[in-house]
């Protein structure tokens, strides 16, 4: 696009990478690195940087990393549902992040906060930053829940909690940790203990985040999903707990 390197590389390490990043190096349930959307954007040390720093181009990279993060979301979503993307939505995401920002700023007593500028990315580029969170999607919804669970357990605080409580659970592999809380009786509340990663899991797996997500916007959604709002998601949170129970009880 032509901007300065310098300069870009010093917004992106600001903005530790933005939210490609964060999804791309994520753990499963992927979808909980938005958990804090749009807090990268939102840090003081950044928005003191930018009051500070005078730079024609510095709207034109903070437009840039903003659209590629809205963008690479709603597309990926409408990819998985083959839907369209609603554009007013898109839209209205991007001017969100910024009107966030300029909050955040008349909080701090500054008037002048980063402005969306016109630019044009390059759809080369979008397509494969899409194909990269479109491949992870389809991998974790494809891979079982439980495996994906037992890794959670595995390197929880509250299984680290359980050990110094149950010894014998020390030597359980990690493939067996759902099972083993099961056993202790301690299932329901490592499932309560982790219910917005869960929440973020399901809302995956079932593609109602990507649902959400091209009808109401990103922050709506994060909302609806961590709050429980959305009923839908709800009830299958509901029928994976009996399952779970279930299918732990039988074993």
């Amino acid at each position: 696009m032509g901007l300065d390197k310098e300069l870009t590389v010093n917004i992106y390490k600001k903005i530790s990478g933005g939210y490609y990043i964060e999804l791309y190096y994520a753990k499963p349930p992927m979808l909980y690195a938005l958990d804090n959307w749009p807090k990268k954007y939102l840090s003081k040390k950044f928005l003191l940087w930018y009051n500070s720093t005078f730079n024609s181009e510095i709207d034109q990279i903070i437009t840039l990393f903003v659209t590629l993060d809205v963008t690479i979301l709603h597309k990926t979503s409408s990819t998985l549902l083959k839907k369209e993307i609603n554009t007013s939505v898109l839209e209205k995401d991007i001017n969100d992040v910024f009107n966030e920002m300029e909050k955040a700023l008349n909080s701090l007593g500054f008037s002048n906060s980063p402005q969306r500028v016109k630019i044009e990315v390059d759809e080369k580029l979008l397509r494969d930053l899409i194909s990269d969170i479109l491949h992870k999607r389809l991998k974790e919804i494809n891979e079982n829940t439980y495996e994906i669970l037992n890794e959670i357990a595995y390197e929880s605080e509250f299984l680290a909690k359980i050990k110094g409580e149950r010894n014998w659970i020390r030597a359980v592999n990690k493939q067996n940790i759902l099972r083993a809380l099961s056993l202790e009786g301690k299932l329901n509340e490592f499932l309560e203990a982790e219910k917005i990663r869960l929440r973020y899991l399901i809302a995956s797996k079932t593609l109602l985040f990507d649902k959400m997500l091209l009808e109401k916007g990103i922050k709506k959604t994060i909302d609806e999903i961590r709050e429980l709002k959305n009923e839908e998601l709800k009830n299958e949170i509901n029928k994976f707990i009996m399952e779970i129970n279930r299918d732990m009880a039988y074993i």
